[in-house]
């Protein structure tokens, strides 16, 4: 059984998010888990290699309105089935709407 270093524990969450990978463009996917450091991402037919930099977008609601919110990360493991996100860099905004969708879940 291998051990998480993680700072909060996933939950599963199922959220639209589109990522974007430079070499290929805008790929959309939907989230299977999140955390406070990272998330997974089911993405069909498209493989990111690991240690690849990309951009996460994703839309949560802040008082009744729609915010996107744009987050940088890296591809810690991955297949064709998605990929496992390492969260860089989050700011105040970002980690508060991520902080909300962990609790309401």
């Amino acid at each position: 059984m291998s051990i998480e270093h993680r700072w909060s524990s996933r939950k599963e969450i199922n959220l639209d998010v589109s990522l974007y990978y430079p070499p290929i463009g805008m790929v959309n996917g939907k989230t299977r888990n999140i955390s406070l450091e990272g998330m997974y991402v089911d993405l069909q037919g498209v493989r990111i290699p690991a240690q690849a930099r990309l951009e996460i977008c994703f839309t949560a609601e802040n008082r009744g309105k729609p915010v996107e919110h744009r987050l940088p990360a890296y591809v810690v493991h991955g297949g064709d089935g998605g990929v496992g996100l390492m969260l860089q860099h989050v700011g105040y905004r970002e980690f508060d709407a991520l902080r909300y969708m962990l609790h309401a879940a």
